[in-house]
């Protein structure tokens, strides 16, 4: 209860002067301003914890350490006593990156893994950004394995031309999958649609798992490549496209876009928007439980609180009272996931 108060009240004063708290084994050191996050990471180990309180950050040039970094959110009604925390540039991760964690931030930009390099066991949860790029030439002779995104918003393109074992999990997806070859799409909702004359697929390549998503697409072409296996998804399209050897079972075909979600409407995410399902005893997936992102293991969290400590009420006194007293109110809570 202790720490858990030492770091609530630490983040409550770091949201006022937009500090970052590099956390090691040996110490803690503070960084400040815009560069605190270039500043922490030059002197991380390895192993080391990045906390980053609301506020704008510029990203390192490179990633090449395994760190656990953790936002303060996203989400407008999640971090108004903290602010949002956003990444300037994109995230690039090298090979020595292997097991880094990112939670609770925003990225304006991309997550870049190296061209052709290993980057294994990477876990990214809670985040909104503009693409995921794991860049290679299809061969896989290095490949970046074991990646694992949930509960994220990716406004763009996610390509994994050197991703293998990669699993996306209750993910809001508004643009394509492409060059993905073996990978599992659990419990997303895809909001790519794409009505002209060009082959532009939701999802594009060979034996992926797809089960439990919820596919928004005006055109038939969802899903292309060979041997997918593509089980318990709904579709807005009544003869859905799957490619050349499909094997499905359990799907559920030309469902109105407008009878499944409590409120939602186009093909772009939107905060204000409600993404639980109308029917969800309805639409089941290959586990019983409802499709989409409320769904499967990995449940969509609201507001996608990353899973340290979250400060949901922050007031603090400008200055002391006459008896030299403080006025400090927070109001936090510990996460379980």
């Amino acid at each position: 209860m202790k720490n858990l108060l030492f770091i609530l009240l630490f983040s409550a004063l770091a949201v006022n002067a937009q500090k970052v708290a590099l956390h090691s084994s040996a110490s803690v050191q503070h960084f400040n301003g815009i560069n605190g996050l270039v500043n922490a990471y030059a002197v991380a180990n390895s192993g080391d914890t990045i906390y980053l309180p609301g506020g704008g950050f510029t990203s390192p040039a490179s990633i090449d350490k395994q760190l656990y970094i953790f936002g303060a959110g996203h989400y407008p009604d999640s971090t108004q006593a903290t602010a949002k925390t956003y990444i300037n540039g994109d995230i690039n991760l090298s090979e020595n990156a292997d097991g880094f964690t990112l939670e609770g931030v925003e990225i304006n930009g991309q997550l870049k893994f190296d061209y052709q390099e290993s980057v294994n066991n990477v876990v990214v949860k809670y985040c909104k950004m503009t693409k995921i790029d794991v860049y290679g030439n299809n061969t896989f002779t290095t490949p970046s394995s074991n990646l694992t995104f949930i509960n994220n918003i990716i406004a763009g393109d996610v390509l994994l031309s050197n991703g293998q074992n990669v699993g996306m999990f209750n993910n809001i997806i508004e643009a394509r999958i492409t060059n993905s070859s073996g990978n599992l799409f659990e419990n997303n909702i895809f909001m790519y649609s794409y009505t002209g004359a060009a082959s532009y697929y939701t999802l594009n390549g060979n034996n992926n798992v797809v089960q439990n998503n919820i596919f928004l697409n005006l055109s038939n072409k969802y899903i292309n490549g060979v041997s997918n296996q593509i089980h318990n998804n709904v579709f807005i399209d009544s003869a859905p496209q799957f490619g050349t050897t499909p094997i499905f079972s359990g799907n559920y075909f030309g469902i109105a876009q407008s009878s499944i979600f409590i409120n939602q409407t186009g093909f772009t995410f939107d905060y204000a928007h409600d993404y639980h399902l109308q029917s969800p005893t309805t639409y089941l997936g290959v586990d019983n439980t409802e499709v989409g992102i409320y769904g499967g293991i990995h449940g969509y969290k609201e507001g996608a609180v990353p899973s340290n400590p979250h400060i949901q009420l922050n007031n603090i006194s400008p200055s002391t009272n006459n008896s030299g007293f403080l006025n400090v109110h927070i109001k936090g809570t510990a996460q379980d996931k």
